[in-house]
């Protein structure tokens, strides 16, 4: 996988966010054959492991779901969403289903065109399985991005299928500094201005990056992949994060896009970048990010 939208130049835990201007909130490239698969395998796996949802939110969970619908049209030609009759209906031309809900956005039915656009036989092709709880599980479903809902500093909606090294199910309810309590020097983040900008000030976008020795995106702590740093393969793994404010239902979204690109693909002088950010890490920043007894081969392999 390639494509990065950034490249990271040092290790830092400040904040780094900056206005979206007049970037796309979502992007959907070439590579959405396989973020689907890797998505429908986790919902096919347990569902109740990656999405989770507060009951109580029907109002915002209405108001986020219009607005990436409607976005995800604006952005992208080949996505469509409108009612029809007591209906809202989600087409999407590229993954071939076309979605139908109820006024409460619960999924009815779900159409798919029998042509699969990546050629070959893959899970994100099939008929979803499980089908498709509502509009924001379908939504979640069509895009490359993990999803994540806040409303009053507390998370209540995660739709997180290809996870970084953490448990959705662990993080439900939790402020933005219960979530990253323990990333080293992130207890010096003001979260009550980042919490009140992103709510009124934004879009924002920031990005965070990781190294892991496996490509696979789904890298949720249960499968036990990613931190082998024994072995001879490495990959810089990027987030790129997009904040959304929703002033009205005192609500946040969270679009968390994963890039992957094999460190040997690299020109020398970024892997060099990333091995001078690797010696400056602290003692705490390497057993955060599992490298405390792999730090001088991982340079070494980022420095070749």
């Amino acid at each position: 996988m390639s494509n990065l939208p950034w490249f990271p130049t040092k290790y830092s835990v400040n904040p780094g966010i900056k206005k979206l201007g007049g970037e796309k909130h979502f992007i959907i490239d070439d590579l959405l054959p396989l973020y689907k698969n890797e998505k429908q395998d986790a919902r096919a796996e347990n569902i109740s492991e990656y999405y989770l949802e507060e009951q109580s939110q029907t109002n915002l969970m209405k108001v986020i779901c219009f607005w990436m619908a409607e976005q995800l049209s604006k952005e992208y030609k080949h996505i469509s969403f409108y009612n029809e009759n007591d209906y809202y209906i989600l087409d999407n031309e590229i993954t071939g289903e076309t979605v139908y809900t109820d006024e409460s956005l619960n999924v009815l039915q779900v159409t798919k065109s029998p042509l699969c656009e990546c050629s070959k036989s893959c899970s994100g092709c099939k008929y979803p399985n499980p089908l498709y709880t509502n509009l924001f599980d379908a939504l979640c479903s069509q895009i490359q991005e993990d999803v994540c809902v806040m409303q009053n500093d507390r998370l209540v909606s995660a739709h997180v299928c290809l996870p970084s090294w953490w448990i959705p199910k662990e993080k439900m309810m939790m402020s933005m500094a219960e979530i990253h309590k323990d990333v080293p020097g992130m207890e010096k983040t003001a979260y009550d201005h980042i919490w009140n900008a992103s709510l009124h000030k934004g879009p924002f976008i920031r990005y965070n990056w990781m190294l892991t020795n496996s490509s696979v995106l789904n890298q949720h702590p249960t499968k036990n992949i990613g931190k082998d740093f024994d072995q001879d393969s490495l990959y810089l793994r990027v987030e790129r994060q997009v904040l959304k404010g929703f002033p009205k239902v005192q609500g946040v979204l969270f679009l968390i896009r994963t890039y992957v690109v094999d460190i040997n693909t690299l020109k020398k002088s970024q892997r060099k970048t990333i091995a001078n950010a690797i010696e400056g890490m602290t003692d705490q920043e390497l057993e955060y990010k599992g490298l405390t007894n792999h730090k001088e081969k991982v340079i070494l392999v980022c420095g070749n």
